[in-house]
């Protein structure tokens, strides 16, 4: 920059920014240029020059060793875990097909059973097994009702002092398998005729429990949003369940423990069948002992009994493809 005699530089206080910008070499390297220069040479060493191709090719090297060296290296703990992980996801995905293939079955062994009795002409009798199956939960169902979504809380963390609440020693603000029964007892009680968690169905002898850090219906674990679907009489159960006891429970874990929850109603609500009921004390009568009255004590045990239960049963008459009432189930811990 350039002034006229006796003017002052605009710059003259910041002389270190201008030394910077107007002579970013340093001193003696300038003064090494200057000798080259006046030796006939060129100011600096050619880049392309052997030696230095050969330090940028050693120094890429030593890059590329130090980050495999770093890199972490797989232990066998890590493989095992690998392989258990794939023996899980193919035993899980084989069980869902089996699901699936006994499902079919089942659907296909129940028309051939009806279309037997309809060609024997025991109408009454077919009418009576539908009924049961409807009881039993092993039917799917459609009609309108309710649907009760929990979430963790967004910012779930370790509470010290929970309080009354059984959290089994889990961060207060994930859904329990306590909360989920609480609400499904709840929803039992205000009329609920049929009930799913997530896809599975509960029934009189379905459980809902807590292993470890997962929540199991049915013996299978499930994940959140815990989705409960619920059918009935939505107006009238939705009336009688927020001022319920699991109602203000369910406000209190909204309010104390940031756990988000959502109830809202449907015309049209699918439950499914249970995939997993079967007979474990029943037999099937031969000879002359199915020619006899069966006691009034006699009973067909299906599944495996929860560890507490509570069964109510709606009155009504039953209707397949309909919502209507079965055998109510009370949550188990």
């Amino acid at each position: 920059m350039t002034t006229g005699p006796g003017q002052r530089r605009p710059d003259e206080s910041m002389t270190l920014l201008t030394s910077m910008l107007e002579r970013p070499l340093d001193a003696g390297y300038q003064e090494a240029a200057d000798r080259r220069v006046a030796a006939g040479l060129p100011p600096a060493t050619p880049t392309r020059t052997v030696a230095v191709i050969v330090m940028m090719v050693l120094t890429g090297f030593l890059f590329a060793v130090g980050a495999h060296a770093l890199r972490p290296r797989p232990t066998a703990a890590a493989s095992v875990k690998a392989e258990l992980i794939s023996r899980i996801e193919s035993v899980q995905a084989d069980g869902q097909q089996q699901e699936s293939r006994i499902a079919s079955l089942r659907k296909e062994v129940g028309d051939l059973d009806a279309l037997a009795l309809r060609q024997a002409g025991a109408n009454d009798l077919t009418d009576t097994i539908r009924d049961l199956e409807i009881a039993a939960g092993v039917v799917s169902l459609t009609g309108p009702g309710l649907t009760v979504t929990l979430d963790d809380a967004p910012s779930a963390g370790p509470d010290p002092n929970p309080g009354d609440r059984p959290s089994s020693g889990f961060d207060s603000g994930r859904v329990a398998s306590s909360d989920l029964q609480i609400v499904v007892n709840g929803l039992w009680g205000v009329g609920a005729e049929a009930i799913a968690i997530n896809g599975h169905r509960l029934t009189s002898t379905a459980a809902i429990r807590f292993a470890g850090q997962a929540i199991i219906v049915n013996f299978r674990p499930i994940t959140p949003p815990y989705v409960i679907t619920v059918l009935g009489d939505a107006a009238r159960m939705q009336q009688l369940f927020e001022p319920s006891f699991a109602g203000v429970y369910l406000a209190q874990l909204r309010e104390q423990f940031g756990i988000t929850s959502d109830l809202s109603a449907s015309d049209r609500l699918t439950v499914p069948g249970d995939s997993v009921t079967r007979l474990t004390a029943a037999k099937p009568m031969t000879g002359s002992a199915a020619k006899g009255t069966t006691s009034p004590t006699d009973k067909a045990t299906t599944g495996t009994e929860p560890e507490s239960s509570e069964t109510t049963t709606s009155p009504g008459t039953v209707t397949p493809g309909t919502s209507e009432p079965n055998q109510s189930f009370g949550a188990s811990r």
